[in-house]
């Protein structure tokens, strides 16, 4: 790079492109994950048991895990606009599907068509392209597209409720069709690069990130400096960081899954438990984008385990709804937590392994994510249809929440052996 960047944040394209991922997720996940979840008491109503509703988002997520490592894999070679465009128009057939299923066969056809088009859209592809375009501020711009999700989560809760009392259910799956199949697309052929040297453009830098010449150097010497699948397995961080993510992840999506339901169990009518939902995914984007400006600022891995230790300590309200002062802190602090998960996974595969195989690495990575998204609300449901109580499930993720700080507490002390004398961890000189 021949001339100096300018100091501080300043204008670049990398941040249009932070704008398009963050409408593609604004649309793409978040009108798919938590429209979804927002749709199971219209599939209770025809009869079928909480397992068979829940099944449908374990059966979409496993799918998304199953394709991550391949998805990662091609976008070290093939162009991510393509995912895009692709993803949205698949996603849409899958939300068709869904509006006119009556018969659990075709309803699990419709989360499996949903999950395929998801997978060009989902978070993956998307945090790959921004680690690509930024060498600075990268944890405020991953925070800023994560929050897109729950954003659209947050938006897609309330129009998949309102829509299906006042049209039905087939009428607000086909509102869902058409949003995710126009605007990910649109947005990825109008605005998305999937290189800056696509534009003749360097990544986004500022003059007065002096902490990249040492975090260069200790990756050099902790990491190989183009690791392939097997090198980033066979180091004690990727085995750390995969089950901190996995462990973490298993009481997030639980809740992500079953607390409408489970408000609605304790008494609260639909619309007053898609408000609460909504209020938690709202948070949940607040807690993505803090944890991408504090990673900017503080030891990466530190803000890991701060995250984990939130969720750690937020989860356990859960025992004391409907209180509703524990309802609000549930959805605050727990909110919170589960929003810091996601962001904090491309940012740690960075500081560990580097850019040059970031979409193998991260998508293998994922996939533990994944697996921990789809298995536990569907044990948890098998769970609830058997002792018709979430005593059980709600003990066994708390611990799970715990587990996890324990791995992000091992994954901080074998980073910073990584490092060489002198050297700071990743984020801790900012400001």
């Amino acid at each position: 790079m021949t001339d100096v960047p300018p100091a501080g944040l300043h204008r670049h394209r990398a941040w249009v492109v932070v704008a398009a991922s963050l409408l593609v997720e604004f649309f793409g996940i978040g009108f798919g994950f938590f429209a979804l979840v927002a749709s199971y008491p219209s599939f209770e109503a025809l009869g079928w048991d909480r397992t068979t509703v829940v099944a449908s988002s374990s059966i979409m997520i496993l799918v998304i895990a199953v394709l991550s490592p391949f998805v990662g894999a091609w976008m070290d070679r093939h162009s991510i606009r393509a995912l895009f465009v692709a993803g949205g128009l698949v996603m849409a057939v899958g939300h068709a599907i869904l509006g006119v299923a009556s018969t659990p066969a075709v309803f699990f056809l419709g989360a499996a068509v949903l999950g395929l088009g998801m997978s060009g859209v989902t978070i993956l592809p998307n945090q790959v392209l921004i680690s690509r375009w930024f060498t600075s501020r990268l944890g405020l711009a991953n925070g800023i597209v994560s929050a897109g999700t729950v954003l659209g989560g947050a938006l897609s809760t309330m129009v998949v409720t309102l829509a299906t009392e006042a049209w039905g259910r087939r009428a607000a799956f086909l509102l869902l069709a058409a949003c995710v199949g126009i605007v990910p697309p649109l947005v990825a052929l109008l605005l998305v690069r999937d290189r800056p040297s696509d534009l003749g453009l360097e990544p986004y830098e500022e003059a007065d990130d002096a902490r990249l010449a040492v975090e260069r150097a200790a990756a050099s010497r902790g990491a190989p400096s183009s690791p392939s699948l097997r090198d980033a397995v066979r180091d004690p961080v990727f085995g750390w960081l995969t089950a901190g993510i996995l462990l973490a992840t298993v009481p997030c999506y639980t809740s992500n899954k079953h607390l409408i339901l489970y408000l609605h169990d304790l008494g609260l009518d639909a619309t007053r438990a898609a408000s609460v939902k909504s209020m938690f995914i709202l948070f949940a984007g607040v807690g993505r984008l803090a944890a991408g400006l504090l990673a900017d600022r503080f030891p990466r891995a530190s803000v890991l385990l701060g995250v984990q230790l939130l969720a750690a300590v937020g989860f356990p309200l859960v025992f004391l709804m409907p209180w509703w002062p524990a309802v609000v802190a549930y959805v605050v602090l727990f909110g919170l937590a589960y929003g810091g998960i996601m962001p904090m996974m491309p940012i740690m595969v960075v500081e560990g392994f580097g850019l040059a195989a970031l979409g193998t690495v991260l998508g293998v990575v994922k996939t533990g994510y994944d697996l921990g998204a789809a298995s536990a609300p569907l044990a948890a449901a098998w769970v609830h249809d058997r002792t018709g109580s979430y005593r059980w499930v709600f003990l066994a993720n708390g611990l799970c929440a715990w587990a996890a700080v324990a791995c992000g507490t091992v994954l901080r002390s074998r980073l910073r052996e990584r490092l060489p004398a002198g050297a700071v961890p990743g984020g801790a000189n900012r400001g």
